[in-house]
């Protein structure tokens, strides 16, 4: 049995994990913090739907338990970390644009690809709605945070960042944060980045207008609901 409670972070990729496992690991001290890479989108892959998701991250929860050889009953909070994409915005914002990549703004999506991001966002949507409505899965305590429109926006103000970027920002922000936690809890409490101190509000805050597509989070309420 493990000797410390665990809280177990899924999340989409390594970035997530060198950017905040560190900070988040010398904040609490006494829980075992464990980071579940799923190595993308959950909420967008091909195979998930709004019927299975849950089942999906049930998956994971195994994958990490045997991974790491803790019990279900050690783990106090699964904590889900995702970025919202632009999901919440109407189909009219989707642009067409000759671009390599799709390419995010404050105000739309430009992409090559109109139809496929529509679709992508209505799934989105509709998965969202019903993680961010859970309390528990499995019996476990279960919470879901957006970074908005993803995590090198809220961390760095930059919205569509290479994996290039991706992986020097991550380590910049690890070094920055590492060694003084408490100045990340002051950067992630930022009023400029927070749409609501309620967390049922802050998910209704995000699906308004633009909301999506802006710098925002709630991932602050964690470090206070914890």
């Amino acid at each position: 049995m493990a000797s410390k409670k665990v809280v177990l972070f899924i999340v989409e990729g390594i970035y997530d994990k060198v950017s905040l496992g560190g900070i988040v690991k010398a904040l609490y001290k006494d829980k075992n913090i464990f980071f579940q890479i799923t190595d993308g989108d959950i909420t967008t892959d091909i195979a998930t739907t709004p019927s299975n998701v849950i089942e999906k991250i049930n998956n994971h929860i195994k994958i990490s338990m045997r991974e790491t050889h803790y019990k279900k009953s050690d783990i106090i909070q699964i904590v889900h970390l995702v970025d919202t994409d632009g999901t919440f915005i109407k189909d009219e914002k989707i642009t067409y644009e000759e671009c390599n990549s799709t390419y995010y703004t404050l105000q739309d999506i430009r992409t090559k690809s109109v139809e496929f991001i529509k679709k992508r966002n209505q799934k989105k949507s509709q998965i969202l709605c019903k993680l961010n409505r859970k309390s528990e899965i499995s019996g476990i305590p279960y919470k879901i945070y957006y970074f908005s429109c993803n995590l090198e926006h809220v961390l760095h103000n930059i919205q569509n960042a290479t994996n290039e970027e991706k992986e020097e920002l991550a380590d910049v922000f690890a070094d920055r944060f590492y060694s003084n936690p408490e100045e990340f809890i002051s950067f992630i409490n930022d009023d400029d980045i927070i749409l609501s101190s309620d967390y049922n509000q802050s998910w209704e805050a995000i699906k308004i207008d633009e909301n999506s597509l802006k710098r925002y989070t709630n991932f602050n309420l964690f470090f206070e609901e914890l």
